[in-house]
């Protein structure tokens, strides 16, 4: 009798905790305009098709004659203008993607294509730009190259006036042990 008991009240715990974890699903109210909201449960609802914007931005690519021939009367990159779509992700992460794609036009190149790109933040006007230690090495025209394809797109952005770049989330003196790092870059920086 005892263990009948028992078993009983083990079953009305099991019962009890099980309808304990359940909880209510209601419908989240409909976001318009791209916008956030809490639908009341804490929850955050996001608009599946937020609003996208096409935007024209300045690109610079790195001048394949240049690297070929190393004529310093040549320009060492070109500015190309792109449209691209932003919405999703913040413009400044957009452009560093589309720095790492071949350009289409065969005479530009990219220095950036093997460089992983951690991420791209913004505050108080510098961009600050977190490269992975992987794949960073080369001479000195690499390291400038990848710089100046960097610093002149970002700071096409009206927002930016420099751009601090990190490696691994740290500071460093130089990029590939040719360039100083440690502070935000201008064009005037690295300028050649």
């Amino acid at each position: 009798m005892k263990k009948i008991m028992l078993i009983m009240l083990v079953m009305a715990m099991i019962v009890t905790l099980g309808a304990c974890g359940r909880r209510s699903v209601e419908n989240p109210p409909p976001v318009e305009n791209g916008e956030v909201e809490e639908n009341g449960n804490g929850d955050v609802v996001v608009d599946p098709e937020p609003e996208v914007e096409e935007i024209e931005v300045t690109l610079y690519f790195v001048n394949h004659e240049y690297v070929m021939t190393g004529d310093d009367s040549l320009e060492r990159i070109i500015p190309v203008e792109k449209t691209v779509t932003a919405g999703e992700r913040p413009l400044e992460e957009i452009i560093l993607a589309e720095l790492q794609k071949e350009p289409q036009d065969e005479e530009l190149a990219t220095a950036l294509e093997n460089i992983r790109i951690l991420s791209v933040e913004t505050a108080e006007n510098i961009a600050y730009v977190n490269l992975s230690s992987e794949q960073l090495s080369g001479g000195s025209m690499q390291e400038s190259l990848v710089l100046q394809q960097i610093v002149y797109s970002l700071l096409e952005l009206e927002n930016i006036q420099g751009v601090q770049i990190l490696v691994d989330g740290s500071k460093r003196e130089t990029l590939m042990g040719h360039i100083f790092i440690e502070e935000p870059l201008t064009r005037e920086d690295i300028e050649f």
